[in-house]
């Protein structure tokens, strides 16, 4: 017996374009009604054969694939992508371009199956209706992702799907666009799952972020806790500039290079692990010359520091106030202001 709370549950699904290499192997993620999540993950872990999958476009070797409690793929069972009830936003927008703005958001739907109402609210919240007799050409890139959102929202889908919808936009106007796509979603009250590569793009929209690696979900959680508490070396080191150190356990502590972090209580004593140290967490002070500052940055109103342990040629990244009086070629030591961290995997 399905859920009722889920709109989309996929559940062992492995897909392989020949019998040697699974792109997804016994991936499985649960979208909830009303929920907008996230599948992120860097280019070439299976991103894109999932959106595939899932609109219906390939067919699964094993595993299933149901939408509102209803049956969409299996290895003996597959609904073609025409008749799946998903609105889809392509990375292009597949728009006509050779129809104006209203035929292509209306293209292929008849009348007596859409809501008047409904239809004015989308169009009036997406301010689409004040060009509604344009051609696609004549359009800018935020007023294409609007027409292809409004397109996908007038047929009350019962899940939104996007692939990089955001990808061919500059990113002044990406940042636009994506708070005014979740101020209208959230008034719509629609159920989305989002597919990108862009982190910052993950963690401003969603609810909640599947990591996609090697084929599967390696952490499914909030925002908050992919973004302080990864569970894997990939997902700490390309969403947030931390830091994997090597320590050891003791007594609840992590023993490390540049000092104790401590750690969740059901830790126990163990050689060889490796925990997570965001940016933030620490900073440089001038108590020792253990590291080189081998590069600066300035990122959102902070310097960034990327220093060279002298020992072993690590790099560390240090984040700290932009009035930081460091240079770059300086040595310096690290001082830790945020003790509490966790283990990481590195497989």
């Amino acid at each position: 017996m399905t859920d009722k709370n889920k709109i989309l549950e996929i559940d062992d699904v492995s897909f392989s374009y020949n019998q040697e290499e699974k792109i997804l192997e016994n991936f499985s993620i649960d979208v909830n009604e009303g929920e907008f999540v996230t599948v992120l993950g860097d280019s070439g872990v299976g991103k894109t054969t999932l959106f595939r999958a899932i609109n219906g476009l390939e067919k699964i070797s094993s595993g299933y694939i149901r939408l509102a409690g209803n049956l969409l793929s299996s290895a003996f069972y597959h609904i073609p992508a025409e008749k799946r009830p998903i609105g889809t936003i392509f990375q292009d927008y597949a728009l006509f371009p050779h129809l104006t703005v209203e035929k292509n958001i209306f293209y292929g739907l008849k009348k007596k199956y859409y809501d008047d109402y409904f239809v004015k609210e989308v169009l009036g919240l997406l301010r689409v209706e004040g060009f509604l007799n344009r051609y696609i050409d004549q359009l800018s890139g935020g007023q294409k992702q609007r027409v292809s959102l409004a397109r996908a929202l007038v047929r009350k889908p019962k899940l939104l799907l996007m692939d990089e919808p955001f990808s061919n936009l500059d990113k002044n106007l990406r940042l636009q666009i994506r708070r005014e796509l979740k101020k209208t979603l959230i008034e719509i009250g629609s159920t989305v799952l989002l597919i990108t590569h862009d982190s910052e793009e993950a963690l401003s929209l969603s609810d909640k972020i599947g990591y996609l690696y090697k084929g599967k979900i390696i952490q499914f959680d909030s925002p908050y806790e992919l973004f302080h508490n990864p569970n894997h070396r990939i997902i700490a080191t390309s969403i947030s500039n931390s830091n994997v150190i090597k320590g050891d356990i003791v007594s609840g502590k992590a023993l490390t290079k540049i000092g104790d972090f401590i750690l969740p209580e059901h830790c126990k004593n163990q050689e060889g692990i490796y925990v997570n140290v965001l940016s933030n967490q620490i900073r440089l002070d001038r108590s020792s010359e253990n590291f080189e500052i081998i590069q600066e940055e300035f990122l959102e109103g902070k310097k960034l520091y990327i220093l060279k342990d002298i020992k072993d040629g690590e790099n560390i990244n240090v984040s700290m106030e932009s009035s930081a009086k460091f240079l770059v070629g300086e040595k310096a030591g690290i001082e830790i202001i945020h003790n509490k961290s966790n283990i990481i995997d590195i497989s």
